[in-house]
This record gives structure tokens, sequence and C-alpha cells, in this order.
């Protein structure tokens, strides 16, 4: 056991990305197919494979730790429960408006069962192990300025309603949003579905993408070049679901949504930097773009400004330079242990 523990902390990186995928590759390739035709039982375990990004992470931070249990179970405890009542209504609020899921027992139940799992994140907050505690410290202890969590509800939703002004000013007839009627039911499905991408997204992906890959990658390499890494490990980890999955797309539209991601990618490691490595600015980020995404419509305008927005950033903090070993968004193992 401690042979394998010793190569898990030579190489952390390659650990995370292979058990990573090994996780959510084989449980989504395996009860996808189920899942569509009708076998709804399967469905807990579908949505463990979308959480193995954080459950990786969470797990590796654990087998890592060198330092025994500290502090009281009560705050996980209390952790577990409010999200897991909270997550559990959100998700059963998304299945019943959006996907016009009829109430049943079984929907609530499949409610439930799904928010065990934010809940089970949301707790290792809360971790008596002490690496855990520090792998996500960040999410109830943010650092940097205030401004960048404002930007981050903002940002994407901001180059797409530019980019549309742009594309119409070119005389293309582009739609703000894809649903053709504005109103207050279409404000609280937004507001719903951000909350949900909270859950599949700022809970789900972003401990393991941001808060564990990330801080070890730029241990290695320069922000730039760890971005470009992520980005494709990140878009590829998507396949399961693109192609023939619960969200299944056409081979061209799944490339252009993946080079958009490693374009992305490198706009969520600079906010991360800038807020000396906090998860919590990109678990609001992910989600809003999400959103973003569902509800507006992409024009030729908005990917100029995404990409003239990533140039600027990469340029502003010359996102070439390897950090400073000091610096707080990179992982440092003595401070981790500590």
């Amino acid at each position: 056991m401690d042979k394998l523990i010793e190569f898990l902390r030579r190489h952390q990186l390659i650990a995370y990305f292979v058990l990573t995928y090994l996780v959510t590759w084989t449980l989504l390739f395996l009860f996808q197919p189920l899942l569509l035709e009708g076998q709804s039982f399967v469905a807990p375990l579908v949505i463990l494979g979308v959480f193995g990004p954080a459950l990786v992470s969470i797990g590796l931070s654990a087998v890592l730790s060198s330092r025994p249990r500290q502090g009281s179970r009560k705050p996980a405890v209390i952790a577990f429960i409010v999200v897991w009542i909270l997550s559990s209504m959100i998700i059963i609020l998304q299945l019943i408006v959006r996907q016009q899921a009829v109430w049943s027992i079984f929907v609530g139940i499949a409610g439930f069962i799904t928010g065990l799992l934010p809940a089970f994140v949301a707790s290792s907050v809360f971790s008596t192990i002490p690496g855990v505690r520090a792998h996500l410290r960040t999410y109830i202890k943010p650092r940097g300025s205030f401004g960048y969590y404002l930007l981050a509800l903002v940002l994407f939703p901001a180059i797409w309603l530019l980019g549309n002004l742009l594309s119409r000013a070119q005389g293309m007839d582009i739609p703000f949003s894809s649903y053709p009627t504005v109103d207050f039911k279409l404000a609280g499905m937004v507001i719903l579905f951000y909350l949900y991408s909270i859950i599949f997204g700022g809970l789900s992906e972003e401990p393991g993408w941001r808060g564990f890959a990330l801080p070890r990658l730029q241990a290695k390499f320069n922000p730039l070049v760890s971005s470009l890494i992520l980005g494709v490990l990140w878009a590829v980890w998507h396949a399961p679901g693109r192609f023939g999955g619960v969200e299944a797309k056409s081979v061209s539209d799944t490339l252009v949504e993946w080079v958009l991601i490693v374009l992305v990618t490198v706009i969520f490691t600079w906010i991360f930097n800038r807020t000396k490595g906090s998860i919590l600015v990109t678990a609001l980020l992910h989600p809003a773009m999400n959103a973003t995404t569902k509800y507006l419509t992409g024009s030729l305008g908005a990917l100029l400004l995404l990409l003239l927005f990533m140039i600027f950033v990469v340029v502003l903090d010359k996102m070439w330079r390897k950090l400073p070993a000091e610096n707080p968004a990179i992982y440092q193992e003595s401070l981790q242990a500590a």
C-alpha cells in the first residue's frame, strides 16, 4: 500500500487524468445506452460518472494526505444535509420544468439520490482529512478581489450579447435568445439552470480540473501551456456524452465545441490565477458559461470577441511566463501538507 501511495504522490497528474477518464468513460459508455433505452434505474451510475473529476480529486487528496484526521465531523454533516436538501430540490425542479417530467414518487427519489453526490462534495470542504480540506478550502475562503467573482457571473453573457450586437451591426439577423419570448418565466428558467449547473459543473468538475489538475500543471508549465493541456483533456473527457450519449451532437458540432472549450480554458486559468487559485470563482464561471450558451444565441461576433478577450488576458498577464513558485495558484506539496 505504501508503494502505491508513493507512486501516486510522484505521479499525481497522470493518476488524476487516468482515473478521471476511467471512472467517467467506463460508467457512461456502459450505462448511457441503458438510460437512453428508458431504464432509468441506471441514472445514478451515469451521474456518478459525471462527478468523476470531483470524486477522483477528493479521493486522491485523501490518499495523499499524510496527516491524521483533525477537527469535528459536525460541520461536514451539517453541510451535507443542507446541500443535499437544496440540491435535491433544484434537481427535481429541473426535471419537472426543463425535462417536463411529471411529479411522482420516483422523480422525488431520483432527485434525492442524485443530490447525494453534490452533498458529498460540499461536505468534503469541511472534511476532517487535512489534505481534502486544503484541496477544497477556497470554496469557503475565496481569494482575490470581489470584482472577479462578479466578472465570473457576467463575462460570458456580456460577450455573447455584445457579439450579437456586433453581428447585427454587420447586417446579420441574429436573435439574442434561442427562445422566442423573453419574460419572467424565461428568467426563472435561466436562474434554475444556473443553479443546476452549479451542481453539474461547479461541484462535479471544478474541484478536479481547476482545484486539483491546474495547480499541478502550473507547477510544471506556464499558464498558457497548462491551459492548452487541460483544455484538450477537459474537452475530450466529454466524448461519451457527445458521441451517442445523452447530450449527443454531430461530429462537426462536437469539434467546434472542443475548440471553444480549449479557448475558454485559457480564460478560466486567467481568472483562477487572478484570484490566487480560487475554485469558487471558476465554480461561478462554469455555470455562467453553460447558461449563456444554452439561452443566448451564438454568433460570429461572439466568437470573435471571445477570441479577442482570450488574447487580451494572455498578453495582459504574460501567460507564456511561468508563475513564481510561491504563487498560491501553484501546487506546493509542503504548504498543502501544512
